[in-house]
């Protein structure tokens, strides 16, 4: 038979002596084959007709190139429709005060006594977003962001209620996003709020967790944010965990995961009780020594194995491994993603110095303004465009990578910081981690296939 025309994102997984993982993140296929089958796979040669059609089914081989060009479209076209219901997320920072000293900080270096949030401009924000919602016919939300946001001084408490106020008169969802040590005192003005998440960052166990997020005047803050959580735990509040992970906070996992499930937090239905795993902030040099942090699949991977050797970590977190756990627990990888960025499209930040921002790396950082919201509302269209017209197949370096509808051309901050322009890549080990996450499902997936 004659050679056919292999697609660029077919990807191979070897999962024991007999058993390969074959998938294409583009089309969403996968499969399990043998030795003999990989063999005639990777040589583009079917074995017989039947072998050859289930080829050109399932988006492994194509006829000819054009014929991959036309379905590489396509697929951007089911990426487009996808995006389309996405929930556009407005932050808005009231302030990049905060009252912990975290030696990782990605707001180091903005001034944080520049600009104090007024109510004229809170006021301004909620009616951009209603306007945003009626005019665009979009699911939002809205996220408070800093900075803490929840500081204890009456200012911030005032604005913070008025916000709440506002966004329950126009039936909008808030999340916060919070250090969690003044969650406590602030949850009854919270529970007023149709409240779609608290998210609150977690640095291992409490001795750890300590030595790192004391407060700016010496204070421990572990068990006070958990006492923020179970209260708002009792009265349903959805939480979100975020578990910094390097290998210092790594080695305090089974401790906090014993903690949190002795309170209660792991047998929490999933939508009210999250977690992630989450590096320190690449943004910033000065965050850890180098020694300490953690490559994104170094971290899948040691986390995985502490995982496989402590069943209670599978209770407190499991990876998603970019769409593997997905493909295992519905049968579907996730439709291709030809931009994981959200700045300028999906997400949007306003803060205190009236500027507007694409997400939560940029704001704040001079030279990353979208444009204003106060005193005058005021986009930089071209500077907006860019953004938004970030994604895989405007970016040279993503257009043939065999991963590029995982990773999405990665954060274009980075990309920017790093490369000096928008349209260029943050490249990450995208097969490396799901590979990590196949083997880890290995007897799942085998079962399945079965």
């Amino acid at each position: 038979m004659d050679k056919l025309f292999k697609s660029r994102y077919n990807q191979i997984t070897k999962m024991n002596e007999d058993h390969y993982a074959v998938f294409n993140p583009l089309s969403g296929a996968f499969d399990v084959a043998d030795a003999d089958s990989v063999k005639s796979f990777e040589s583009g040669i079917p074995r017989n007709e039947e072998e050859k059609k289930y080829w050109l089914l399932r988006g492994y081989y194509f006829a000819d190139k054009a014929s991959e060009k036309i379905y590489i479209a396509k697929r951007y076209q089911d990426f487009l429709e996808v995006s389309e219901e996405n929930e556009i997320q407005f932050l808005l920072v009231p302030t990049y005060g905060c009252n912990f000293n975290c030696p990782y900080c990605y707001q180091k270096g903005i001034d944080i006594n520049k600009n104090i949030m007024s109510q004229e401009m809170l006021d301004a924000f909620v009616d951009y977003v209603v306007n945003y919602r009626n005019k665009n016919n979009k699911k939002v939300t809205v996220t408070l962001f800093g900075g803490e946001p929840l500081l204890l001084n009456e200012h911030q408490k005032t604005l913070v209620s008025s916000l709440v106020d506002k966004l329950v008169e126009h039936s909008i969802t808030l999340a916060v996003v919070t250090n969690g040590y003044n969650l406590e005192e602030y949850i009854p003005i919270l529970q007023k709020a149709m409240i779609k998440e608290i998210h609150v960052s977690l640095d291992g166990a409490e001795t750890e967790h300590n030595r790192r997020r004391s407060t700016k005047d010496g204070k421990d803050s572990y068990q006070k944010i958990m006492r923020g959580l179970e209260v708002a735990k009792e009265i349903g509040l959805p939480l979100n965990a975020r578990l910094i992970t390097d290998k210092q906070t790594l080695k305090t996992f089974l401790e906090l995961a014993k903690d949190l499930e002795k309170r209660g937090f792991l047998d929490l239905p999933k939508g009210m009780f999250k977690t992630s795993l989450g590096r320190n902030y690449e943004l910033i040099d000065e965050s850890m020594t180098q020694a300490d942090l953690l490559s994104l699949d170094e971290m899948h991977r040691e986390y995985t194995e502490l995982m496989l050797l402590n069943p209670v970590l599978r209770k407190l977190h499991i990876p998603n491994y970019f769409g593997v756990k997905k493909m295992v627990d519905s049968g579907e990888m996730y439709v291709p993603s030809f931009d994981t960025c959200p700045a300028g499209k999906s997400e949007f930040v306003f803060d205190a110095s009236g500027n507007i921002f694409g997400c939560t790396a940029s704001c704040g950082r001079e030279g990353y303004e979208l444009g204003s919201y106060f005193p005058v509302l005021k986009f930089n269209e071209q500077v907006l465009k860019d953004w938004q017209t970030r994604n895989i197949l405007n970016i040279a370096e993503c257009v043939d990578c065999s991963v590029g509808v995982v990773c999405g051309g990665g954060c274009g901050v980075i990309a920017k910081d790093r490369n000096g322009e928008i349209h260029s890549p943050n490249c990450k080990p995208i097969k490396e981690v799901m590979d990590i996450g196949i083997n880890y499902y290995r007897k799942e997936i085998l079962d399945k296939a079965k």
